[in-house]
């Protein structure tokens, strides 16, 4: 089970950045629809490569059941991609938090350069509610926004859904 709340990040230039662990994430959605997400991605971290295949499915609320397994380079290459589906393509810094909490902070590139997402995957749901939040974080997407949203609308209407929050 992953529990899990994200929110908008409107600047990052008082975070020292170098100073946590940096991944290259490029994400494609194979199969979307109204209770389960499909994806791989190539996870480069520190020049070395892996492969990972997640199904997510049944979320409620900030909570989603989520399998996901390392699979080889041969594996992802025979997972085509729709090609109705936009890349995620991101760098993703993993910042220590309070209580072992990790932030996770996705800068986008490519179709989405310029959003900043933070996200924070919590042991329950009270945990989720009852942390306290660093002071730069932006408006909750917890509920409102998904990167398998991203993936499969529209670009101009994600920017205008995070324009309007």
């Amino acid at each position: 089970m992953e529990i899990e709340r994200k929110f908008l990040i409107k600047n990052i230039d008082n975070l020292d950045l170098g100073k946590y662990e940096k991944k290259h994430i490029t994400q494609d959605y194979l199969y979307k629809d109204k209770y389960t997400a499909i994806r791989k991605r190539m996870i480069v971290k520190d020049n070395k490569v892996r492969y990972v295949y997640t199904v997510k499915t049944k979320a409620t609320g900030i909570s989603a059941h989520e399998i996901e397994n390392e699979i080889s380079r041969e594996e992802y290459d025979s997972l085509r991609i729709n090609a109705n589906f936009n890349t995620i393509d991101k760098i993703r810094y993993v910042i220590p938090y309070k209580n072992g909490l990790k932030i996770e902070l996705d800068v986008f590139n490519g179709c989405y350069k310029g959003i900043i997402f933070a996200e924070i995957e919590f042991e329950s749901e009270e945990q989720a509610k009852n942390t306290e939040l660093p002071d730069w974080f932006g408006n909750e997407l917890s509920c409102k926004l998904t990167n398998s949203d991203m993936a499969v609308k529209d670009v101009g209407e994600i920017f205008n859904i995070i324009k309007n929050m």
